[in-house]
């Protein structure tokens, strides 16, 4: 059965399998370059307003952004004591700066980011992502690739947090999900450091990246909890792990949540509160166990020999 496609928009494939395709109508392509790393394109949905695709993978919507920002930030700031300097990996669009920096802790924060094409068209059309950050005298941007400036740092990051494209080959990502990459990550952590990252899709048709993820992960810190946010217009849940060395997010009640994010945060969340704090971490009984087999560990020699969201069948 064919269903007729109404001619009025234009139709952006977003492509998770050989026999699964996601359709988001547009308006209008508002913006499009082949940067020397990656493809950018930016869309403007009836349902989602602006999109930001890379490599034809959105990246984040005007409407539900701040769902998958507040996921991958706050956890990871509100479970640590008090975190004062951070550091992000990616976040081209500058919304993870921006939820850092509502931390009344937070007094410096480090960006690494290797495609300033990406920056500064996100700073153009979509502004609202970083509603300034990128001025605010607590940041220090570094351009260039992320893990030659880890290696060159001396600095020790209560946070680190990483929002990066997901690692398939060809991708500019691609060695910063591996065992060698995160072990780095792990000695430029202070002290009761926490490590936070996305962490590719996380249903049941689609784990294995995460799940591959997650086992190199803990090759390396003693503490990985997977966690994940449904996020619309990705339309999948999204998976994210915060690495310690042994704290327990299962150990903060909602309320002691809803405690520190009035004491500690400046502006409230729309998204997390300490009952949907609990939620995230409390993954469905068959997600657990599939998660549990054995996986894939990602080396620099090995990569990542996984099909991507756009190859699996």
């Amino acid at each position: 059965m064919t269903t007729e496609l109404t001619p009025k928009w234009q139709w952006y494939h977003d492509t998770f399998g050989s026999s699964e395709v996601h359709l988001h109508g547009f308006h209008r392509l508002l913006f499009q370059k082949a940067t020397p790393y990656q493809m950018l394109e930016i869309i403007e949905s009836p349902v989602f307003g602006r999109m930001l695709l890379l490599d034809g993978d959105v990246q984040s919507a005007e409407r539900d952004e701040y769902i998958y920002h507040e996921a991958l930030v706050h956890p990871a700031l509100l479970l640590h004591p008090a975190p004062s300097r951070v550091l992000v990996i990616g976040g081209s669009e500058g919304a993870t700066l921006r939820e850092v920096l509502r931390h009344r802790s937070v007094h410096s924060v480090e960006m690494f980011d290797l495609d300033n094409d990406v920056i500064e068209t996100c700073q153009t059309y979509l502004p609202e992502w970083s509603a300034g950050a990128f001025q605010d005298p607590r940041v220090q941007l570094h351009l260039g690739d992320a893990r030659q400036l880890l290696a060159a740092t001396e600095q020790r990051y209560d946070v680190i947090l990483s929002d990066l494209t997901d690692p398939f080959a060809g991708g500019p990502s691609v060695r910063l999900f591996t065992q060698e990459f995160f072990a780095l990550v792990q000695q430029r952590l202070a002290p009761q450091g926490i490590f936070a990252l996305q962490a590719s899709l996380l249903r049941q048709s689609s784990l294995e990246v995460h799940r591959a993820i997650r086992h190199t992960l803990r090759s390396v810190f003693a503490r990985v909890d997977s966690y994940a946010a449904y996020v619309p217009s990705f339309d999948t849940p999204w998976g994210f792990a915060l690495c310690s060395e042994g704290i327990d997010p299962s150990a903060h009640s909602p309320a002691a949540i809803d405690r520190q994010i009035a004491e500690n945060l400046m502006g409230g969340l729309k998204y997390l509160d300490g009952r949907c704090f609990q939620a995230l971490f409390s993954l469905s009984k068959d997600i657990r166990a599939a998660l549990d087999q054995p996986s894939l560990l990602i080396t620099d020699s090995t990569g990542l020999n996984l099909p991507g969201k756009g190859d699996a069948g």
